[in-house]
């Protein structure tokens, strides 16, 4: 097979159809000297297991990005760390990484939340680390309780997002055996902060992280892009600029998930979000109360709690005057809520125990932390020389991520300022985030002040405009709490918008859409000249002059 070439002006696109799950391959035209020369930026390789379109695997795609790189990738971006975006770089055959055909590898592009020196960015992945690991434990203790029916495969589904193929809590062996014995050691110190030990021995060991460790030991440049910094250039290709818009440097937007109201497009009435508040926020307590400092969801006052270490120490509250016996409180507390069965007198007490309760919440906390990592993504519009056409490329970033686009401005050395709705407006490939899922597209016009679709492809770059959703939709719709992959409102205003040129990659060819004036003729042409359908992937030209 060929090498991919780009046009001599401007880019191609390769969207391979692996599956559920994002991988790019992006040809642009540059120099090295006075040599000619493809400059190759790989997006993402993953796929949740089992999602593959016509029995394609990541083994074919990564074949394929050897042959049409020669072997050679520029760039590679990661946009975050997720199963369907970077398991395919940790895949591994006889022992050795099927990545190991790439012979070299130029950068790595990495979101400012991977970088090690970065305040910020570290205390979000130690909140991430503990809630993660914690869950896992939670999905382990699902199992075979009364009333979870279902909670420990729903919680293994979206753990997988986090923890990747391999990536469990280690339960087995030598190594788990000595785990186990920590946190259980642990637990009789402190029980709430019990899975900080958990986390610190297994969280280094998940798929997803050691798939970004891998590229980050072969890349020879480790670059860590913000959206408050100017934009990068491309390695080789003459004044390309590639402008970080998210992840936002702001922690309440990167919480914050789902569209409010006006910007979502025309959702069936849903739970309002995930906000950690009733269940959910009863589990981040019991595992994590360090995480939240105000005492606004507590029932009790102050003075009717009694401190969980102070409990689990068997340090006695203080005694009244009448009162000199000494209570061991962690008998106690077993006696009535801890160890009580459903049987003779034990019936009286036994319907008010909630040692297994809160694991009901783990399902909610669990998406929210795959949406919050969602919204971590490492967002990059590409802008063409030229023309200034922009390729978007937006990762899985739902609401907060698009609302930090909103007021971003850059000013080059000659005081030329570029906003963000400047490049949405010039968006001539749009890389639609999360699947096409409801909480990764806002809806919206070209006057409202956030960020949104009707902000993209405006003007004469309408005409060029198209859309590449990487999903696949009768899987996601057949799993035990059907995914709705793309939602059919935002692949409909896509085909408006984008008059057919809508590549999904569960099918084999885009369409021209029914409010489209293009003549057949044009369709036809259109077609021939810009887009190549196979099997393995899309493939998208556009120039640049």
């Amino acid at each position: 097979m060929p090498k991919m070439t780009s046009p001599p002006s401007g880019a191609k696109i390769r969207m391979y159809r692996q599956g559920h799950g994002d991988c790019f391959l992006l040809a642009f035209a540059g120099r090295e000297g006075r040599r000619k020369r493809n400059v190759y930026v790989l997006i993402d390789c993953g796929l949740k297991p089992k999602s593959e379109v016509k029995n394609q695997k990541i083994d074919k795609i990564i074949d394929d990005i050897n042959e049409a790189t020669g072997g050679h990738i520029d760039v590679v971006v990661v946009t975050h760390e997720h199963q369907d975006h970077v398991n395919g770089f940790a895949k591994k055959k006889n022992g050795k990484h099927l990545f190991e055909k790439i012979k070299s590898i130029g950068q790595i592009w990495l979101a400012w939340t991977e970088d090690g020196t970065d305040d910020l960015a570290n205390a979000l992945r130690d909140r991430f680390k503990d809630t993660l690991v914690t869950l896992a434990f939670a999905q382990e203790r699902a199992t075979g309780l009364q009333n979870s029916a279902g909670l420990h495969d729903r919680l293994s589904d979206l753990l997988g997002t986090e923890i990747g193929d391999e990536g469990t809590v280690p339960t087995a062996g030598n190594e788990g055996a000595q785990l186990l014995k920590a946190f259980r050691d642990a637990r009789k110190a402190n029980p709430l902060a019990a899975a900080s030990v958990l986390a610190a021995g297994s969280v280094k060991g998940i798929t997803n992280k050691r798939a970004i460790k891998y590229l980050r030991d072969r890349a020879e440049v480790e670059t860590f892009l913000r959206p408050d910094r100017p934009p990068e250039e491309l390695p080789h290709v003459k004044d390309l600029k590639v402008y970080a818009l998210g992840p936002p440097r702001d922690a309440a937007l990167l919480l914050d998930l789902d569209p409010k109201s006006h910007e979502e497009f025309h959702l069936a009435p849903s739970s309002g979000g995930l906000a950690l508040d009733g269940d959910a926020f009863g589990f981040a307590q019991a595992i994590a109360p360090e995480l939240n400092d105000t005492d606004d969801h507590c029932p009790l006052a102050a003075r009717y709690r009694i401190k969980a270490q102070d409990v689990f120490d068997f340090d006695p509250p203080p005694s009244s005057e009448d009162r000199t016996d000494k209570i061991d409180w962690l008998e106690f507390l077993q006696d009535i809520y801890g160890e009580a069965t459903a049987t003779g007198e034990d019936r009286e007490v036994a319907w008010r125990r909630i040692d297994d309760e809160w694991i009901g919440a783990a399902e909610g906390l669990a998406l929210r932390l795959n949406n919050e990592v969602n919204n971590t993504s490492l967002v990059l519009a590409f802008e063409l020389p030229k023309t200034g056409k922009v390729l978007l490329f937006t990762g899985d970033a739902q609401r907060g991520s698009w609302i930090g686009w909103s007021n971003l401005e850059w000013t080059d050395p000659d005081d030329n300022k570029t906003t963000a709705q400047d490049l949405l407006g010039r968006c001539v490939l749009h890389k639609v985030g999360h699947h096409g899922s409801h909480n990764a597209t806002l809806n919206g016009t070209e006057t409202d002040d956030y960020a949104n679709l009707g902000w993209i492809a405006r003007g004469a770059f309408a005409k060029d405009f198209a859309a590449m959703i990487p999903a696949n939709t009768p899987w996601a719709l057949g799993k035990s709490q059907p995914w709705v992959h793309p939602l059919p409102q935002i692949e409909a205003a896509l085909m408006e918008k984008a008059e057919g040129r809508v590549f999904r990659s569960d099918r084999d060819k885009i369409e021209k859409a029914a409010t489209s004036d293009m003549s057949d003729a044009d369709w036809a042409a259109f077609k021939a000249d810009r887009v190549k359908e196979t099997d393995l992937y899309f493939e998208y030209e556009i120039e640049d002059k």
